[in-house]
């Protein structure tokens, strides 16, 4: 767990108000000025409607720059500029490919040394923990990459399962079962902060 960033992992960004406050308040806190949206899950990328919000909700925080970066078809950028990292969501199995080929653990690693924050969204939230395996099961995602290796950044010791409903309450228990794994649920409107080797349900 790290010890100095913070990690935000949520099922839809800061559309949630009480998620939208608590990013802010951090944001002021550490006088944060410069966040990159990861729009590589997006299917049409930064033109997605979801990454176009979350780039009008990070603006109204106040935050000086606010960019776009897609694994898939940028190439490798130096992302060390940024205070904030925003992983937006879509497919998870696309999104875990074109991280690790970009070493993209290293670059959260990086971030959260120097005091950054990590937002993670959906499937950014889902690629940082120990395995991935919960979307090829659970509401399965799409493996359009035919993606092998369903382990993930281990950045965190938690496994999330984002939009979650008790309607699916049978089959995340079945998973847990199956696979010893213990799942964190969060719906719609929550998320979970991990500060100072501290986690807090938002």
């Amino acid at each position: 767990m790290n010890n100095l960033g913070i990690i935000l992992l949520t099922s839809t960004g800061l559309y949630s108000p009480n998620v939208y406050n608590k990013f802010k308040e951090i944001k002021d806190e550490k006088s944060l000025k410069k966040a990159v949206i990861i729009t590589t899950a997006s299917s049409d990328k930064e033109k997605n409607q979801y990454v176009q919000s979350a780039l009008s909700q990070l603006k109204s925080t106040g935050l000086d720059i606010v960019d776009f970066y897609d694994f898939e078809n940028d190439g490798e950028r130096d992302l060390s500029q940024y205070d904030i990292i925003y992983v937006g969501g879509g497919n998870t199995f696309t999104l875990m490919k074109f991280a690790r080929e970009m070493n993209f653990d290293k670059t959260v690693l990086a971030l959260l040394k120097r005091d950054g924050v990590y937002v993670g969204v959906s499937a950014g939230s889902v690629i940082v923990g120990p395995s991935i395996q919960i979307a090829n099961e659970v509401h399965p995602d799409k493996n359009e990459v035919d993606l092998k290796d369903f382990t993930g950044f281990t950045i965190v010791d938690v496994v999330i399962y984002p939009h979650y409903s008790p309607k699916i309450e049978a089959e995340i228990r079945s998973f847990e079962e199956r696979n010893n794994m213990k799942i964190e649920r969060i719906d719609n409107s929550q998320a979970i902060l991990l500060e100072k080797g501290n986690k807090t349900l938002i």
